[in-house]
């Protein structure tokens, strides 16, 4: 499972060292029930994440759905290189989800999007 942290502005789901088929789906739950509470913007946070799968995408881009649906601001946190980077990459993510290099920037840019 992933730490969970929520602000005012924001709800952070950081996500463990590894993710795949063993957690995939419970941190997707984690993700989807932060968005339903009503927080005003999500931020996944990949930075200590050193493995991930197809599960890993899934729960981003599932989370990105349900967030669009919402209206819900999104930001994932990539680390700047390594197995998840590269991943992200090839699957296409930067085209899908708005990408930061580390989480003080994403909250910066939800706080400027903000009305």
């Amino acid at each position: 499972m992933g730490r969970v942290e929520c602000t005012e502005t924001c709800g952070t789901l950081t996500f463990p060292a590894e993710v795949d088929l063993s957690n995939g789906d419970a941190i997707l739950a984690q993700a989807v029930g932060l968005l339903d509470s009503g927080i005003p913007a999500l931020i996944l946070d990949l930075t200590g994440c050193t493995f991930c799968d197809s599960n890993g995408l899934n729960v981003i881009t599932h989370s990105q759905m349900r967030a669009t649906e919402l209206g819900v601001p999104m930001w994932v946190v990539l680390p700047p290189r390594g197995i998840v980077r590269r991943v992200s990459e090839v699957a296409g993510l930067q085209r899908r989800v708005a990408i930061a290099p580390d989480v003080a920037t994403a909250r910066e840019a939800l706080a400027a999007a903000a009305p």
